[in-house]
C-alpha cells in the first residue's frame, strides 16, 4: 500500500504569493496547517511542502493519568514490547514543522524517489529508495533522506522516532553506495517502522477426518450420487477425529501507535467425544486427536464411536447404502445376507471395495467387486466385473479375475486367474496358469500356460489351448522382454556401420601417426620440445580410438543384453514343452486342442475324435522348427 512518492514542483505563477518566504508551525495536524497557510497566501496546497524540525512525543499508561513528554533516557521504554501491548497506553505526537514554497528547494541538491509502504494494518513499514542514476552525493544527503522519510510518515501520521531504528543504518548503506558510484544502480528496500504484529484468536473446531474419504467425484470431476460414504474405513494409527482447542490471540500494536485487539476466540464446537477401547485419545496443549486402535471402519452408535470389521447388511443398493468402498487392507468383512433369487444382493451398478465380502445372493448388472476375498453363494449379471486373490462363485456369467479361483457353475463367462476349478463349464472363456474342470460342456474357450484337467467332456466345439502367454503373471512378462528386445534390435541397427566408418578412419590415419610419433622421439632426444600441433594430432587420434572402442564395447554389451533377453523368452516358450492337458474320462469329437508357441510363432493343432481315450496331450519338438502333438493313454508320472 503506498502512501506517496517524494514531493515534485508545481509552479503556478497566476496564484503564488512572491512575498511568502516560509513559516514555522507548532502542530498535530500538518495537512490541516498546510491548508490553511495556502489559503491565506493565495497559494494551492500543492505548492507548499514541509520539513519536520522537532517531534515531541507524549504517551499515558493508564486511563485518567497525566500525558507524559518522551525524552531520551526513557525512549527506550518503546522498544519494550509489554510495555507497547499495554491496551491503555496511549501515544500522540505534537510537530515544529517548516512549511515553505517547492520552488524554494535547491535543485542541486537531488534525492531519489522515496516511497513508503505498509502492510493492511500498518504494522509493518517500509521505504523503497528508487535507483536512480542522475543522484549525486553531497554532504547533507543523508539528512535529506532521513527527511523525507519522516515528512512521508508525518504525511501518513506513521510515528516518528519511534521503533525506527533499523531506518538510520539503512540509509547511511543507501548514501554509501551514493557516494562510491555517484549513482543508485538498483532500488533499495528496509523497514522504517516496525510495529508488533497481532495473532488471531483461533476458534475452536472439530474435524471428523474420517468423512473425508468419501470420494463423490469421479475422473471426470462428475458427482457419483451412489458413493455416500455408507462404511468408512480406517487404519490402525489413523486419526479419525480433531478437535482444536480455542486459543486467545495477542494484541498487537501499528506503526500509527493504535492498539490492534483481538476478539474472544469462539467455543461452539465443545462436545464430549465418547468413543470405546478401539480408539486412543491424545491430547495437548492444542489439539485433541482421536485415533484408530485397530483396522475398521468407524461405527458411531447409541452416542459412542468404535472401529469394527464386521458388518452385515441386507443389500447394497442405490436407495438405501449406495455404493460401498473402504481399503483393500482395511480388515473389513461384510456380508450381504438378501439371497432371494429374484433379488439382487448387490443392485445395478454399485461397486463394493473391502478386504473380504460373502454375499447370500445374486450380483446385478453393471456392479464391481473388488478385495481379497470373495464369496458369492448366487448368480452374477454377465456385466458385472469381480477382482480378488481368493474368489467363490455359484453361478458365473460374467467377468472375474483373480489368484485363485472357484466356480461351481460358468454360464458364458470370463475368468482370468492362476489356479481355477469349475464344476461344472457351460460355454465362456477360462484363461489361467492351471485350470481344473470337473465337467466340461459344449462353446467354451480354455486357455492356460501350465496345465489343463478335465474329469470328464460331454460336448463338443470347445478350444483347449496351452499357451505360454497365458494368464497375467506370464504375459506381462512376455510383453516386457519384447518390447526390450524391440528396443535394442532398432538401436543395434545403425552401430556396425557407425564402427566400420571409425575403423576406416582409425586405419587411414595409422601410418601419419606413426610418423608424427617417430618425429616428436626425435626431437624429444634432441633437446627440443615437440610442436603442440604434433601433440595435438597424436590426442586426437587417441581420442578416436577410445570412442570406438567405447562403440564397440556398447554394441557387444548390447548384443549380450538381446541375447539374454531372448533366452529368457526361449525358457518361458520351454515350458510349453512341460504342459499338458489332461482328459480322465473319453473325448468327444470336434473338440479343439492347441499348442502356441512365441518364437517361432507356430500353432500345433488336434482335433479329438468321438470315444477316443487320450489321457495326456503334450508337445514334443522333432527339429528346430518342428513340433508334434504327442497323445499318450497312460498318465505320467
Amino acid at each position: 500500500m503506498a502512501f506517496f512518492k517524494r514531493d515534485s514542483s508545481n509552479k503556478n505563477e497566476e496564484q503564488k504569493d512572491n512575498d511568502f518566504k516560509s513559516i514555522i508551525i507548532d502542530t498535530q495536524n500538518v495537512a490541516d496547517e498546510i491548508k490553511n497557510v495556502a489559503s491565506s497566501n493565495n497559494l494551492n496546497t500543492s505548492d507548499l511542502s514541509f520539513r519536520v524540525l522537532k517531534v515531541i512525543t507524549s504517551y499515558r499508561s493508564h486511563k485518567g493519568e497525566e500525558y507524559k513528554e518522551l525524552d531520551d533516557k526513557n525512549r527506550h521504554l518503546f522498544d519494550d514490547n509489554d510495555f507497547m501491548l499495554n491496551p491503555e497506553l496511549r501515544i500522540k505526537q505534537h510537530y515544529k514543522v517548516e512549511i515553505f514554497r517547492k520552488s524554494d528547494i535547491s535543485n542541486d541538491e537531488i534525492i531519489p524517489d522515496i516511497i513508503l509502504s505498509g502492510n493492511k494494518l500498518l504494522t509493518k513499514v517500509v521505504a523503497t529508495i528508487k535507483k536512480n542514476i542522475d543522484v549525486k552525493y553531497f554532504s547533507k544527503l543523508e539528512e535529506k533522506i532521513i527527511e523525507d522519510i519522516n515528512r512521508k510518515k508525518v504525511r501518513s501520521n506513521i510515528l516518528v522516532g519511534i521503533r525506527d531504528k533499523n531506518m538510520y543504518k539503512e540509509v547511511k548503506k543507501v548514501v554509501s553506495t551514493i557516494r562510491v558510484k555517484n549513482f543508485l544502480e538498483n532500488d533499495s528496500v528496509f523497514v522504517v517502522c516496525q510495529g508488533l504484529d497481532k495473532v488471531s484468536s483461533i476458534d475452536d473446531k472439530i474435524a471428523y477426518l474420517y468423512k473425508n474419504k468419501v470420494k463423490a467425484k469421479d475422473k471426470q470431476g462428475r458427482v457419483d450420487y451412489s458413493k455416500r460414504g455408507f462404511i468408512l474405513a480406517v487404519s490402525k494409527g489413523e486419526t479419525i477425529i480433531e478437535y482444536t482447542k480455542a486459543q486467545t490471540g495477542i494484541p498487537g500494536r501499528n506503526c500509527q501507535g493504535r492498539f490492534l485487539n483481538v476478539k474472544e476466540p469462539s467455543l461452539s464446537n465443545q462436545t464430549e467425544i465418547k468413543y470405546t477401547d478401539n480408539i486412543l485419545k491424545k491430547e495437548d496443549d492444542d489439539k485433541i486427536l482421536y485415533i484408530a486402535n485397530k483396522n475398521g471402519y468407524v461405527n458411531f452408535e447409541n452416542g459412542t464411536y468404535d472401529i469394527q470389521d464386521k458388518m452385515e447388511i441386507e443389500s447394497v443398493d442405490f436407495k438405501s447404502t449406495g455404493s460401498i468402498e473402504t481399503d483393500l487392507n482395511s480388515d473389513v468383512k461384510i456380508n450381504i445376507k438378501e439371497s432371494d433369487i429374484f433379488k439382487d444382493a448387490i443392485g445395478p451398478g454399485m461397486s463394493v471395495e473391502t478386504s473380504e465380502l460373502h454375499v447370500e445372493g445374486n450380483i446385478a448388472s453393471g456392479a464391481t467387486i473388488k478385495a481379497k476375498k470373495v464369496e458369492i453363494k448366487g448368480q452374477t449379471h454377465k456385466t458385472a466385473i469381480i477382482d480378488a486373490d481368493s474368489v467363490k462363485i455359484a453361478v458365473h456369467r460374467g467377468r472375474v479375475s483373480g489368484k485363485n479361483i472357484e466356480i461351481e457353475r460358468l454360464e458364458g463367462g470370463f475368468v482370468d486367474g492362476e489356479n481355477i476349478k469349475i464344476k461344472s463349464v457351460i460355454g465362456g472363456e477360462v484363461i489361467g496358469k492351471n485350470i481344473y474342470i470337473e465337467e466340461l460342456t459344449s462353446n467354451a474357450s480354455i486357455k492356460a500356460s501350465d496345465l489343463i484337467d478335465i474329469k470328464q467332456v460331454k460336448g463338443n466345439n470347445n478350444k483347449l489351448v496351452i499357451d505360454s502367454t497365458a494368464g497375467k503373471q506370464y504375459n506381462e512378462k512376455i510383453e516386457k522382454i519384447k518390447k526390450k528386445i524391440k528396443e535394442l534390435t532398432i538401436s543395434l541397427k545403425p552401430i556396425p556401420k557407425i564402427l566400420e566408418a571409425k575403423k576406416r578412419v582409425i586405419e587411414n590415419s595409422r601410418s601419419v601417426v606413426e610418423e608424427i610419433k617417430r618425429k616428436i622421439l626425435e626431437l624429444k632426444k634432441s633437446g627440443i620440445t615437440p610442436p603442440s600441433s604434433l601433440l595435438g594430432k597424436i590426442k586426437q587420434y587417441q581420442k578416436m580410438v577410445n570412442e570406438y572402442n567405447i562403440t564397440l564395447n556398447n554394441f557387444k554389451d548390447k548384443k549380450h543384453q538381446l541375447a539374454s533377453y531372448d533366452s529368457d523368452l526361449q525358457s518361458i516358450q520351454n515350458q510349453i514343452f512341460s504342459a499338458k492337458i489332461v482328459n480322465h474320462g473319453v473325448w468327444k469329437e470336434y473338440n479343439e486342442v492347441k499348442f502356441k508357441l512365441i518364437n517361432p510363432p507356430i500353432e500345433v493343432v488336434y482335433n479329438t475324435k468321438d470315444n477316443e481315450i487320450i489321457r495326456e496331450i503334450t508337445l514334443k519338438q522333432i527339429e528346430s522348427e518342428k513340433f508334434e502333438i504327442k497323445r499318450s493313454s497312460e498318465y505320467s508320472k
